[in-house]
């Protein structure tokens, strides 16, 4: 016969019921909450990218919270150095692409954890080789550890008047040095004394007037094939007894010689940029980063941008780069989660695309390299960055100085080409001691 329940145990008996489904859906519920990872990760980061640009991608990390900072270029080293040593720097910091060699004691590699992962394969992969050039080295431990990895590639171009190209009859840019050889009477005017009027390109000066001038030897040296280094990167190998290197100075310097028959350039003719914006050199040679600066200058000037020009015959092209990578400060306490950072940062698709459409910048991620191979304002620096090259240099801004010294050493005629060039090697392997 069924149990009669009176009305108060009916509703202690549901009550009880009630109380236990709640108490099974309150486990359930927190069997699916996340569990503590821990503190909340915050970052700071340091670099000269700008604030207005960055910002979106800081904000859109999802494990934390980064904070950005702007530094002026020309500030920039002085105080970085200055807040590692203070223990306030940042924890992941930019660097250029050939400062790895002076910043290896204070910055740390990708962890093993990510390493994994993410090793040489996966960087090779995902970057140009230059980046593998550039960015990695060995580790405490004697092993290769990959240091950086950049956001984008930049490299040199050939940035030309399309209005003096016309009115010469060139239709099309040079895209070998015998061709640019060729156009250069076409493109240049001197006076009766042989004395430049206008100049047919910025090339052969020193850093005086063509501050890429130490870039621009590099890279005629390497599309040239110098052996820069010996292979432990100990001593400077592209002195005299080089004779690749000795025929890529000279080619250089021809430009700047009133003895040749290529004579087209000396430093009177001022800043490079100032003379190609007033209309008085058909052709500079630079990067995209330098385009803004001629369009603040000439906003409506017709110019072009071209594929620097290679040796004919050459197989094989060979462009020189000039970019920052994203690196993590040894000093940082969250080493780590920094790394985790740059990771998103650098290897994201959808970051790499903001970062473009913000900035204009060349991207550094293959897939983004391939898919702006057809736009106009990027397909140039598409095409050129799988075939970008460096070398290593100790110190980048000594070595700079020392090609700038070579190069003043023979225009002011202190001293013969092969002379200068052995002097520059001799300075350049003491770097590397």
């Amino acid at each position: 016969m069924p149990t009669k329940f009176s009305q108060r145990q009916a509703i202690i008996i549901f009550g009880g019921i009630a109380l236990v489904i709640v108490f099974f859906v309150i486990i359930f519920l927190n069997l699916r909450k996340p569990a503590n990872t821990g503190p909340t990760i915050k970052l700071t980061v340091w670099g000269t990218e700008d604030a207005g640009a960055f910002a979106p991608i800081a904000s859109s990390y999802p494990y934390g919270t980064v904070t950005y900072k702007q530094i002026d270029p020309s500030d920039y080293q002085a105080e970085l150095l200055s807040a590692l040593a203070a223990g306030t720097g940042p924890d992941v910091f930019e660097i250029g692409n050939r400062e790895l060699p002076q910043w290896l004691s204070v910055i740390t590699p990708l962890p093993a954890s990510y390493a994994a992962q993410f090793g040489s394969l996966q960087l090779s992969q995902d970057f140009p080789d230059v980046v593998a050039q550039d960015f990695t080295a060995e580790t405490p431990s004697g092993t290769l550890g990959i240091y950086g990895l950049p956001l984008s590639v930049d490299t040199m171009v050939m940035i030309y008047n399309k209005d003096l190209f016309n009115t010469a009859g060139i239709a099309l840019p040079p895209t070998t040095w015998d061709q640019f050889d060729s156009d250069i009477p076409k493109l240049r005017a001197l006076d009766a004394q042989g004395d430049i009027v206008a100049a047919a390109a910025a090339i052969g000066g020193t850093q005086a007037s063509i501050p890429e001038a130490p870039d621009l030897v590099s890279l005629l040296m390497l599309q040239n094939g110098t052996q820069m280094t010996d292979s432990n990167d100990t001593s400077a190998q592209f002195g005299a007894a080089n004779g690749n290197g000795l025929s890529a100075f000279n080619f250089y310097l021809q430009f700047a010689n009133p003895t040749s028959p290529n004579y087209t350039w000396n430093d009177n003719m001022g800043n490079d940029i100032d003379s190609f914006v007033a209309g008085k050199t058909a052709i500079i040679f630079g990067y995209q980063s330098d385009l803004a600066m001629i369009q603040a200058k000439a906003p409506f000037m017709n110019y072009g941008i071209a594929a620097m020009p290679q040796p004919t015959g050459a197989t094989v092209a060979v462009n020189y780069p000039r970019y920052n990578g994203f690196v993590v400060a040894k000093a940082s306490p969250q080493a780590v989660y920094a790394w985790n950072f740059i990771l998103y940062l650098t290897t994201t698709d959808s970051v790499e695309k903001m970062y473009v459409g913000a900035t204009g910048a060349p991207p550094a991620l293959r897939t983004e390299i391939a898919a702006d191979a057809d736009d106009p304002n990027l397909s140039v620096f598409a095409a050129q960055v799988l075939t970008a090259k460096s070398w290593y240099e100790a110190d980048d801004t000594q070595v700079d100085s020392i090609f700038n010294q070579a190069i003043t050493n023979v225009l002011s005629g202190a001293d013969d080409s092969t002379k200068a060039l052995n002097q520059a090697q001799a300075a350049v392997t003491a770097l590397m001691q």
